[in-house]
């Protein structure tokens, strides 16, 4: 599964995106929102972002306003990360995002959201495919 990361911290790009790879993920990095949107709009759009809530140009916040209202909605899950930890931040990540991890988190933390979403990811594609016209029906 191809997985992005858009994050301005170049550090925090590649220490995520080194412990993806060892989890045997292909990733792809950019810098900032606007970057993310071009990816996930591109041929090949990875199924899961994982997406910083404070970017230059384009934030995270404004990256997952854009993904929920558009098609990539259905296809991409957002796992948002951010370093603040006020309730009424967390409750507006959560209007766009499919999920959250507050910084400083460890790769256990990570690990468990990514497998979380990736159960959803094929959940959803599931029922994709469920809907199907040429899908009989079992009465």
């Amino acid at each position: 599964m191809k997985i992005l990361i858009a994050d301005d911290d170049p550090v925090y790009r590649e220490v995520v995106g080194t412990l993806l790879e060892k989890w045997d993920f292909e990733v792809v990095t950019v810098s900032d929102g606007q970057q993310a949107l071009e990816v996930l709009n591109g041929s090949d759009p990875p199924q899961l972002i994982i997406l910083d809530w404070e970017m230059p140009n384009m934030d995270g916040y404004e990256v997952a306003k854009t993904i929920q209202q558009s098609a990539l909605w259905d296809k991409t899950y957002t796992l948002m990360i951010t370093g603040d930890k006020r309730r009424p931040d967390l409750q507006q990540v959560l209007l766009y995002a499919d999920d959250y991890l507050i910084k400083p988190f460890d790769a256990l933390d990570l690990k468990i959201h990514i497998r979380n979403a990736i159960q959803i990811i094929n959940l959803k594609e599931e029922i994709r495919q469920m809907k199907q016209p040429n899908n009989t029906r079992v009465a």
